[in-house]
């Protein structure tokens, strides 16, 4: 079974929750989660982080290159953006804050279930694809 971390931004505005696929990361691997608000003076150049949509997932490198021979990688060659893109240690959903607003926007196509299970039935569904459509639209890094 795979583990996630809720993790509060560096500014404390915003929480993020964190997936650690193939059980093999852990929350010592996470150094510091980034919002767009927090995020504008986090130096760019660096591969112990990965950028999407304004939000940073800052890694300890060391930490994680302990855990190199498990995820079948030279310890040289590991990368934040490899470790993200590989599902080691991503966002839950899509995005960094997609638990609470998943949940939040279900809620609203929910409520058409006692009501009108037809209608509830399509809301979903286009709930669903419109919703893919948007974080494909927005540039979301999973979604691409």
């Amino acid at each position: 079974m795979c583990q996630s971390y809720r993790k509060a931004c560096a500014c404390g505005q915003q929480t993020s929750e964190i997936f650690f696929g193939k059980m093999i990361l852990d929350e010592k691997s996470i150094a510091q989660v980034y919002c767009p608000e927090c995020s504008g003076d986090v130096d760019k150049e660096s591969n112990n982080r990965v950028w999407d949509n304004g939000w940073v997932l800052e890694l300890n490198l060391d930490v994680v290159r302990t855990r190199a021979a498990l995820m079948e990688i030279s310890p040289d060659r590991v990368t934040a953006d490899w470790v993200f893109d590989e599902g080691y240690a991503t966002w839950v959903g899509i995005t960094p804050d997609d638990f609470q607003t998943r949940e939040r926007e279900r809620s609203e196509v929910q409520k058409l279930a006692k009501t009108d299970l037809k209608a509830y039935i399509q809301a979903m569904k286009e709930w669903g694809l419109n919703r893919e459509k948007r974080f494909v639209s927005e540039g979301w890094r999973k979604a691409q």
